[in-house]
């Protein structure tokens, strides 16, 4: 992307004239940037504010050595309004994960097999899980507080592959990852026949 005072912004290489003399579309190419700028065409870089917490208003134009910073104005979103949504996802995905065990609790209704204990113990602590969100949710004052929730920094510990004789198998050695996690869809209670992960170690 490239910003020219004359042009505006150009996003996609197109011929232009300059002066009179008209330039094709492979200048962007083929010219150096120094080049460019010598018809006041220089590269672009577009800061763009999370529109999940932001409103964005007029484009700023600001030249930062040798390239275009374009950014916006921004007024933050009304946090309870955020809030509202973020106890609707919550709410949604505690639906979510209660409705593959539904039948259990429809069966043993009907007269049918009893929900085993360890069934009835995740279905419990899913809901247990969500009311805790909820309510940690409610109590946010700032649009940060929302932001940190749905970008949490978190580390997991993994175990390393090793290799013999072109096996795969899991060796002692682990090593950590930095993870990003969005709160709402991470954390939940595992269901008894979630398929274990092997390699995990723990989160940190």
């Amino acid at each position: 992307m490239w910003y020219s005072e004359q042009f505006g912004t150009i996003k996609t290489p197109r011929g232009i004239t300059v002066n009179g003399l008209q330039h094709p579309q492979n200048i962007f190419r083929l010219w150096s940037k120094e080049k460019l700028a010598e018809i006041g065409i220089r590269p672009a870089t577009v800061v763009t504010p999370d529109n999940r917490y932001y409103n964005t208003g007029r484009e700023n134009y600001e030249l930062v050595g040798d390239e275009w910073v374009i950014s916006y104005d921004t007024t933050e979103k009304d946090v309870e309004q955020l809030k509202e949504q973020l106890i609707s996802k919550i709410s949604a995905h505690v639906g979510s994960l209660l409705s593959s065990s539904d039948w259990r609790v429809i069966r043993e209704a009907d007269g049918g097999t009893a929900m085993s204990d360890e069934w009835r113990t995740y279905r419990n602590e899913v809901r247990a899980h969500g009311n805790s969100l909820e309510s940690g949710v409610e109590a946010f004052a700032s649009v940060d507080a929302v932001r940190n929730f749905q970008n949490h920094p978190i580390q997991e510990e993994r175990y390393l592959s090793t290799y013999d004789e072109g096996v795969e198998t899991i060796g002692p050695e682990t090593e950590t990852h930095n993870r990003t996690v969005d709160k709402t869809n991470w954390g939940w209670p595992e269901s008894p026949d979630a398929e274990v992960d092997e390699y995990h170690v723990q989160w940190l």
